[in-house]
């Protein structure tokens, strides 16, 4: 029996995983590459009026169907889901045509994404908001914290958490004292860049950073909950929550129900499949002309100089903000059309084996001012006059040059012998990025380029010892503005914007603005990987990656806890619930039947979200042990059912007879009707089990991350729907099996039929 038993556990196993598997063999299971010949990824659709009869899809919670409706008059269906992977695949699928949502999250959604394009049409310009209760007064204050923040340092969060770079994106620690106490935040913990659930599972993303920093400004706490996005707003509305966020775009219906602190400018777009285009037969972008027409986006850092030169001589291409660690795929891949840099580093770039691209001989703008920035606090005493007094020095003796012809031209990677301090008078700290080359980039696992011999040449000037400290690029001018740095040396352009939160030294170069484009003649080719490399490459980014099988086992710990205190608890509550009505107590009846129909009447989702947001809306519990009270309350009445059925499928004359006999009613039921009763409740008893571990998965509604919702975390961060849904439908089977086969271990104790022949003989002892 258990030989078979196991072959019906495999046999399912292999029923649930092959259809799954050749879904995904047949979709792909991983990125298509760069297609061969000249082709290139564009929108699906790229006007309005192609999108009549589609079907366009949003998140639950985000009431934008009028605003479609204004550009798309006839949409052919809305769609709606509650998590934006799900929405996101859909797309990718084919079971949606667009699906709406901020550039943040589309842009980043893209970038990682082949498959997906933005449609080339805004919908709409808004701004990112934090929301509070209506009328709370704390807005005002959390306000005031934000206007403090500058410029620099909000510019500098957002290209920190919408970049490429998974290694900068970590969170300030809570290390202020928090003398005004802790407030509760309800976030979305899917959206990423703007919030999502990172290492760990702890909310983070560029909301929380600015929060955090506005926290500290007020000196605060924050403890942050993941939820799904419908729910963010409504924890704030209920009290649940005192702040809300989570990538929420401000509209006028939501400023009804709450009020915001708008934080960043948002646009609303929507996301389409790719296709694949034939590029014309003209070689390609072969000037700087070209260029100047909207059907081409070029891409330029945010706040650059570069930026500035592409507006003025490019006024009719499209701009793309976008950052050098990903430019150079995004030009490949065809995502932009050029991007624009300094022209020496494209040019090295480009001379050092970045394929399938090519530098324009021609340059924009009036050139860019590469300079020292210092820190306007640097305990450094007269740190801008010895900085310029420097320059001068190295630019009279003929050095300056020297480095410029090594480094930039030549390609000579190596740092000349420059002394050490033996007895250094002060410190001087160096911000750089160590991804720009030739100026700051790692030779090995150390520093090297253009800007780390200058400052090695600069420490040795002051007879200072030398600390490189390494940022993401947005975050540097931030960290001289704020003294972490002395200076920063990192190929960094003089923009007026910087010059309000820095002070520039004297050039120590101009350079020009170059444009890269994609080399449509040498444009290599590459292949739909093969399955195998597939399920590899999804396995690793679903487990392995960031650790996150270590979600998943957080996810399955609380969905056990929910469901074997639900069953203990929900036992206990059918059992005596049972009791008390079992004799035909009028007032017991009445009350057990109103209760039972209006749970088991009310949709699981909606009496959870009805404890937690209402009945318990004032009460400060989280979403577990509601979950908890909820899912008992079901299982209980499921119980009681059982028991009434149970009993009742005993004969009446049972009992009748061991009362004639003068036997107490208490006894007569324990011994007598009880046993009998049990082997018709115990198959249904199992069944319920099995159900409620199941429905367990909707608790994400109330800020629980069970392991359903860690499943949807994880596709969040690889919008991959293979290995996250397999890992989860495994799991669910293995504990219900879990479960159902202690059930069964506890049928026997009371199966008659499984009775040895000593007891049946001793009969039933009243």
């Amino acid at each position: 029996m258990r030989k078979q038993k196991r072959k019906y556990i495999s046999a399912g196993l292999m029923v649930l995983l092959l259809p799954l598997m050749l879904a995904s063999l047949l979709t792909g299971c991983g990125k298509a590459g760069v297609q061969s010949g000249k082709t290139v990824k564009v929108p699906e659709f790229t006007g309005f009026e192609e999108l009549n009869g589609k079907t366009i899809s949003m998140v639950t919670g985000a009431p934008f169907e009028e605003m479609i409706s204004q550009h798309v008059p006839e949409v052919g269906q809305f769609t709606y889901f509650t998590s934006l992977p799900d929405m996101i695949l859909a797309v990718r699928s084919g079971k949606s045509d667009a699906c709406l949502m901020n550039n943040a999250v589309a842009q980043l959604a893209v970038n990682r994404e082949d498959a997906l394009e933005l449609f080339p049409k805004s919908l709409g310009d808004t701004a990112f908001g934090i929301a509070f209760g209506k009328g709370d007064e704390r807005r005002q204050q959390w306000q005031e914290a934000y206007d403090s923040i500058s410029e620099d340092e909000k510019e500098a969060m957002w290209r920190k958490w919408t970049g490429a770079d998974e290694n900068v994106k970590v969170l300030p620690e809570q290390d202020w004292p928090g003398t005004g106490g802790t407030v509760n935040v309800a976030a979305c913990d899917t959206l990423e860049p703007m919030s999502y659930a990172g290492e760990g599972g702890d909310v983070t993303g560029f909301d929380v950073e600015m929060i955090l920093t506005m926290a500290e400004k007020l000196d605060v706490r924050v403890k942050f909950t993941g939820m799904d996005f419908a729910a963010v707003l409504a924890s704030v509305e209920s009290g649940k929550a005192d702040l809300g966020c989570g990538s929420i775009v401000v509209t006028d219906e939501r400023k009804q129900a709450v009020d915001f602190v708008e934080y960043y400018p948002a646009s609303f777009v929507l996301m389409v499949r790719s296709v694949s285009k034939e590029v014309p037969d003209d070689g390609g972008i072969t000037s700087v002309a070209q260029l100047n027409d909207s059907k081409y986006t070029v891409g330029v850092g945010l706040g650059t100089s570069c930026e500035r030169d592409v507006k003025n001589d490019l006024p009719n291409a499209q701009i793309m903000y976008i950052e050098g660690t990903e430019a150079y795929k995004a030009v490949q891949l065809g995502k932009v059309d050029a991007y624009a840099c300094d022209y020496d580093q494209l040019r090295i770039a480009n001379d050092n084996g970045v394929e399938d691209i090519r530098l324009l001989d021609e340059t924009i703008g009036e050139g860019i001012t590469v300079a020292v920035g210092i820190s306007p606090v640097s305990g450094i005493p007269d740190l801008e006059s010895r900085v310029n007094s420097f320059i001068d020095e190295l630019r009279a003796d003929g050095t300056l040059d020297d480095m410029y012809r090594r480094w930039l031209v030549d390609g000579d990677e190596s740092i000349p012998d420059i002394p050490e301090p033996e007895d250094p008078e002060m410190h001087l700290i160096v911000g750089t990025s160590g991804v720009v080359r030739p100026f700051t980039y790692y030779v090995g696992t150390e520093l090297g380029g253009y800007d780390i011999e200058l400052a090695k040449r600069f420490a040795a000037y002051l007879n200072a010892s030398l600390e490189f400290k390494v940022y993401d690029y947005g975050a540097i001018v931030m960290a001289a503005h704020s003294g972490d740095v002395d200076v920063v040396m990192a190929d960094l352009n003089e923009t007026p914007e910087r010059s309000e939160a820095m002070i520039f030294s004297q050039p120590l170069m101009v350079q020009q603005t170059g444009l890269m484009v994609r080399d449509t003649e040498s444009m290599g080719s590459s292949t739909v990987p093969a399955f195998a490399d597939g399920v590899k490459e999804s396995f690793v980014k679903t487990f392995v990656r960031e650790e996150r099988w270590k979600l998943f086992v957080e996810g399955i710990g609380i969905t056990m806890l929910i469901t074997v205190l639900s069953v203990i608890f929900g036992t206990a509550l059918g059992y005596t619930t049972f009791m008390l009505c079992r004799n035909g107590n009028p007032i017991a009846n009445t009350i057990t039947r109103f209760t039972v129909w209006l749970v088991q009447g009310m949709p699981m989702v909606v009496l959870l979200m009805i404890l937690y947001y209402i009945i318990f809306g004032n009460v400060s519990i989280s979403g577990v042990p509601v979950a908890i009270i909820g899912f008992t309350l079901v299982f209980g009445a499921s119980v009681y059912g059982m028991l009434k059925l149970g009993v009742g499928a005993v004969d009446k004359g049972q009992r009748e007879a061991a009362l004639a006999l003068g036997y107490p009613d208490r006894r007569v039921f324990y011994r007598v009707i009880l046993p009998q009763a049990i082997p018709h409740v115990i198959p249904v008893y199992r069944g319920e089990i099995v159900g409620l571990i199941k429905a367990t998965a909707i608790v994400g509604y109330i800020a629980v991350q069970d392991l359903t919702r860690m499943g949807d975390i994880v596709r969040s961060r690889t919008y991959e729907a293979f290995f996250p849904l397999i890992a989860v439908a495994v799991i669910y089977f293995v504990l219900s099996a879990i479960l159902t086969f202690f059930v069964d271990k506890l049928a026997r104790l009371f199966d008659s039929k499984g009775r040895s022949r000593e007891k049946i003989l001793k009969g039933v002892r009243l």
